[in-house]
């Protein structure tokens, strides 16, 4: 059994944070609007209300659905159906994900009774996202989503997932700072580089289109702090061309004023 919220990304095709990094000192004095935009992008205005808490009832939707789609999955008959109902698994432990993220926030950092026994309920079932002390919070578990990808690549949820991933990959190496970098490595953020790209022409979602541009212009700037010192000199060009071309895109998000900030910090003009 599943609600509208739980369900409606995983039946539409398109509905819809190791060490601080030593290289990035240049950028460990960015304003705190481009933390703040970067943060509330991910985790949403709803992890600032202290009384926001799980009721037992979305709880327990939120398990009948991961239920409903783990037996789906166990018993489909062929690639397709396999991978739409592994589709729609991942999508529920996205909101689970978030769901429990946003109460451990808006509770300093401690679960309600609700969000533990939900948290208990995906553990009994092997599904629970990963509390991660690095960054303080629940990593999505991804092996749903990436399975989903595995059994039926061109299939049309595929682009949802793999956006879903990026942001996950994305928004859990870092903190607060996005150069700062929690967890990646170079090899991990080349191959962001080249997915946020492909994600940023291939949706055309706007708001979601939006963010893989966002995701692919601050990588390029963390690279130019993290990619072998031959390169970093190139990378800096590139993010200044991708925060520039994102500004262009959409100036009147609030992300363009952060992409004007991060070209002044990599030395070139706003």
């Amino acid at each position: 059994m599943t609600d509208g919220s739980a369900t409606a990304n995983a039946s539409s095709t398109w509905q819809s944070l190791t060490a601080a990094c030593p290289r990035c000192a240049a950028f460990r004095g960015l304003p705190r609007l481009v933390l703040f935009v970067l943060l509330f992008s991910t985790l949403g205005a709803r992890t600032l209300v202290a009384h926001d808490i799980i009721d037992i009832e979305r709880a327990n939707v939120l398990v009948s659905a991961a239920d409903e789609e783990v037996a789906r999955a166990q018993t489909a008959a062929g690639r397709g159906p396999e991978g739409m109902a592994r589709f729609a698994l991942g999508m529920v432990l996205v909101e689970t994900t978030d769901t429990l993220n946003r109460d451990l926030a808006a509770h300093s950092g401690r679960l309600t009774i609700n969000a533990e026994l939900l948290l208990k309920a995906l553990v009994q079932r092997d599904l629970a996202p990963r509390l991660d002390d690095a960054i303080g919070r629940y990593r999505l578990p991804r092996t749903q989503l990436e399975e989903a990808i595995r059994l039926s690549p061109e299939a049309p949820y595929s682009l949802r997932a793999r956006f879903e991933l990026l942001k996950a990959g994305f928004y859990e190496s870092f903190v607060l700072d996005p150069f700062q970098l929690v967890g990646i490595g170079w090899d991990d953020l080349d191959r962001q580089i080249a997915e946020a790209k492909a994600l940023a022409l291939a949706i055309a979602s706007g708001n979601d289109a939006e963010e893989a541009a966002f995701i692919h212009a601050i990588d390029l700037a963390r690279a130019s702090q993290l990619a072998p010192p031959e390169e970093r000199r190139a990378y800096a060009g590139k993010a200044r061309t991708a925060l520039g071309a994102f500004s262009e895109a959409y100036p009147q998000s609030i992300r363009a004023a952060t992409a004007g900030v991060i070209i002044k910090r990599l030395g070139g003009a706003e």
